[in-house]
C-alpha cells in the first residue's frame, strides 16, 4: 500500500513507550487537504492540527492495546494513521482497542472546547452557534458575533475550527460501518461474536453497500471528488475481500478474520 514502506525521510519518535513513524506522504496529503495558496501559515496550522489529532486518535488504540499486553506501533501515512500491535486478544478486548481511537478523538474535541471556554470565555451556547454555522446550518447570529469577538484574530479562530472539523467530523465519519474504518472493524467484531461463521462476510457486505451508496450520494449531491473517490476505494477493497472469501469457501476454508489489531 502506498506510504507503508520506510524511507530515509521518515520522522521517527517514541512516546509513552510506543514508537511512531511519520511517512513523507502524510505531510503531502495533509498539505493538499488544507491547501490555501493565499495563506501558507494556515496550511501549516492545518497540518499541525492533523498531526496532533491523528496521533491522539492512534494513541487511543495503542495505549489500550498496551493495556492488554500488546506491543503497539503507530504509522502516519497518506491514508491517515495506522496502529499495529502484536499479541492475541479476546474479541471484547479487540473491540475496546478499536473503539478507543474514536473515544480519544472525542476527548480531544472536548479538551479543545473546554480550553477555549477557560482561556477565551466562549460559552456553551456560543460553541453550538459557531459549530452549527461552520457546518452550514442556521445559528443564532448574536451568539456567533459574541464568540467571534472573543477569539481576537484569524488564527485562533481557524485553530478552533480545524480541531472541531478533524475531531468531530472525521471521528463521526470514522465510525461508519465501513471496513477498514474503526466503525467497520467494530461492526465486524460484533457480527463475528454473534455469528462466527458468517460475521466477517456480512460485515464486508455491509461495508461494500454503505461505501458504495455513500460514494454515489456524495458524488451526486456535493461534487466532492476526493471524498467520492475515498468511499469508492473502500467499496472496491471490500468487494475484493468478498471475492477472496468466496474463493476460500469454494475450497472449503472458513472465513478468515481479515483485520487484527
Amino acid at each position: 500500500m502506498f506510504g507503508m514502506s520506510a524511507t530515509a525521510y521518515d520522522l521517527k519518535f517514541s512516546l509513552l513507550g510506543i514508537p511512531v513513524r511519520v511517512h513523507p506522504s502524510f505531510w503531502l496529503v495533509a498539505a493538499l487537504l488544507g491547501w490555501n495558496d493565499q495563506n501558507l501559515a494556515l496550511v501549516a496550522l492545518w497540518i499541525v492540527c492533523m498531526l496532533v489529532s491523528i496521533v491522539v486518535h492512534e494513541f487511543g488504540h495503542g495505549l489500550t492495546a498496551q493495556r492488554f499486553h500488546g506491543s503497539p506501533s503507530i504509522l502516519l501515512y497518506a491514508m491517515g494513521g495506522l496502529c499495529q500491535s502484536e499479541g492475541q486478544r479476546s474479541k471484547p478486548q479487540r473491540l475496546a482497542v478499536v473503539l478507543a481511537g474514536p473515544a480519544a478523538g472525542f476527548l480531544l474535541l472536548v479538551v479543545s472546547l473546554l480550553t477555549t471556554t477557560v482561556f477565551l470565555g466562549v460559552t456553551p451556547g456560543e460553541h453550538v452557534a459557531l459549530i452549527t454555522a461552520g457546518f452550514g446550518f442556521r445559528a443564532d447570529q448574536l451568539q456567533i458575533f459574541s464568540a467571534l469577538r472573543k477569539f481576537g484574530g484569524q488564527y485562533p479562530l481557524n485553530l478552533y475550527f480545524f480541531m472541531v472539523q478533524i475531531n468531530l467530523l472525521w471521528t463521526l465519519f470514522n465510525l461508519l460501518p465501513i471496513w477498514p474504518l474503526d466503525g467497520g472493524q467494530a461492526t465486524q467484531i460484533v457480527l463475528d461474536m454473534a455469528d462466527p461463521r458468517n460475521g466477517a462476510r456480512r460485515a464486508h457486505i455491509l461495508s461494500l453497500v454503505t461505501a458504495g451508496v455513500l460514494a454515489v450520494m456524495v458524488g451526486s449531491w456535493s461534487q466532492n471528488l476526493f471524498l467520492t473517490l475515498f468511499l469508492a476505494y473502500f467499496a472496491f477493497v471490500n468487494f475484493q475481500i468478498l471475492q477472496a472469501m468466496h474463493h476460500a469457501r469454494s475450497l472449503g476454508a472458513r472465513d478468515d478474520d481479515w483485520w487484527r489489531r
